[in-house]
């Protein structure tokens, strides 16, 4: 135990997306709309089941299987059930895109699994939940690690690139070899090579990103200990949604 403050990745997303979507557009008062949540549950899920098996069932298995089995129930979070179909088969579709070359012989290293490593320069504990990691063949490089988003978010990558190539420094002492988002909805890809990171520059960003959330946490404390109705709901408007 190192007790350092743990500081973790989804509580930065949580963030910067809760809020995001204006009234009126399906977004519930603590943050992202709840078919984004569900959609996002599912897209993980089906990851997790599919590389979970050897290479050579996977090359027998369709990943939209996978992913019908998870997938959330027509209901009241999607706005319309043309909505409810458009999504998934955008999502299907991109699926079944990027397994199809996505180191199709090999099993990951991490799989939807979150990591804990200590950053001593900065008194926390980093948190990172990699969906999807892959070891390096790359001589002097740790992963190849790679994210799932619904949407795209600039701030959300930003965030989890600098996160993810600190933590490796500190768990390998060796920077990622690449590290990759994918956006679903819109197929988007962003890759970049972590030795192109600075870890001067992702120990800065996470050194302000854990006084931002640091305060965020002593303001909610400061909140749940206040008895009037407006300081309440302030918080809720405030509140944490997942992507």
């Amino acid at each position: 135990m190192t007790g350092y403050r743990r500081l973790h990745d989804y509580r930065m997303e949580h963030i910067m997306l809760g809020g995001a979507e204006i009234s009126g557009s399906g977004a519930p008062s603590t943050g992202l709309p709840r078919w984004r949540q569900q959609v996002q549950y599912a897209v993980g899920h089906t990851l997790n089941d599919f590389y979970g098996m050897p290479p050579e069932v996977r090359r027998e298995t369709p990943v939209q299987f996978l992913l019908e089995r998870r997938w959330p129930p027509k209901g009241g979070a999607f706005p319309s059930l043309m909505q409810y179909w458009d999504v998934k088969q955008a999502v299907a579709d991109e699926l079944i895109r990027i397994v199809a070359g996505n180191h199709p012989g090999e099993l990951p290293v991490m799989r939807y699994e979150q990591w804990h490593v200590p950053v001593p320069e900065l008194s926390v504990e980093l948190s990172v939940i990699f969906q999807l990691a892959w070891a390096s063949r790359q001589k002097g490089r740790s992963l190849n690690i790679q994210k799932f988003m619904v949407h795209s978010n600039e701030e959300v990558i930003s965030g989890f690139l600098h996160m993810a190539n600190l933590f490796c420094h500190m768990a390998y002492g060796e920077p990622a070899d690449t590290i990759e988002i994918y956006s679903l909805l819109d197929g988007g890809r962003h890759s970049v090579d972590g030795a192109e990171l600075p870890l001067q520059e992702s120990l800065d960003y996470v050194r302000l990103l854990s006084v931002f959330l640091e305060r965020e946490e002593q303001a909610a404390g400061c909140v749940k200990c206040s008895n009037r109705r407006s300081d309440r709901d302030e918080a809720q408007v405030r509140g944490y949604g997942l992507m």
